[in-house]
C-alpha cells in the first residue's frame, strides 16, 4: 500500500488558493486571492507526518495481535470509535468491541458488510486482514 507522498509543498496544497485580508491603498480591508502560503504547507506536512505515523503504529498493533484490522481503517482515515459508531450506526461500545481481535473474528456477515461498505473493501479483506489503500489516496 502506498501512501500519497507528502513531502512536497505542491502534493499538500496542489495550487489550492486562499482568500486573504489586505489594506488597499485607500486604507479600507479587501480581499486578495492568493495561493496558499507557506505557513498552510508546512502545518499540513506535519498533520500528514503525525497521520502516517499514528498508521504504521496501527499496523504493529495489529501485527502484535492486539487490534483487529479494523483499527487500521479507522485510524488511516481518521475517524475514532465515536464517528465509526455514528457511520456504522452501531453503539460505540460495540465498535471498541470491534477493535478486539477475538471479537472481531467472530463479527457476522451483516456487521462485516457495514464496515466494507464504508471502507470501500470487501468483508473478505477485512476477515483476511488485508490492508487496503485509504479511501482518501486516488493514487
Amino acid at each position: 500500500m502506498e501512501l500519497p507522498d507528502h513531502s512536497s509543498e505542491e502534493d499538500i496544497t496542489d495550487g489550492l488558493k486562499i482568500v486573504s485580508y489586505a489594506v488597499n491603498s485607500k486604507g479600507e480591508y479587501e480581499l486578495i486571492p492568493d495561493f496558499v502560503w507557506q505557513p498552510v504547507n508546512v502545518v499540513n506536512h506535519q498533520a500528514w507526518q503525525e497521520i502516517e505515523k499514528n498508521i504504521a503504529a496501527s499496523k504493529d498493533k495489529i501485527a502484535a495481535g492486539r487490534v483487529s484490522c479494523l483499527h487500521y481503517y479507522m485510524i488511516a482515515n481518521q475517524m475514532d470509535t465515536s464517528l465509526l459508531a455514528q457511520y456504522t450506526g452501531q453503539p460505540r461500545w460495540k465498535v471498541c468491541l470491534h477493535l478486539l481481535p477475538c471479537i472481531f473474528n467472530r463479527l457476522s456477515a451483516k456487521t462485516l458488510q457495514k464496515y466494507a461498505e464504508l471502507y470501500k473493501i470487501s468483508p473478505d479483506d477485512l476477515t483476511q486482514g488485508r490492508l487496503q489503500p485509504l479511501i482518501h489516496n486516488h493514487q
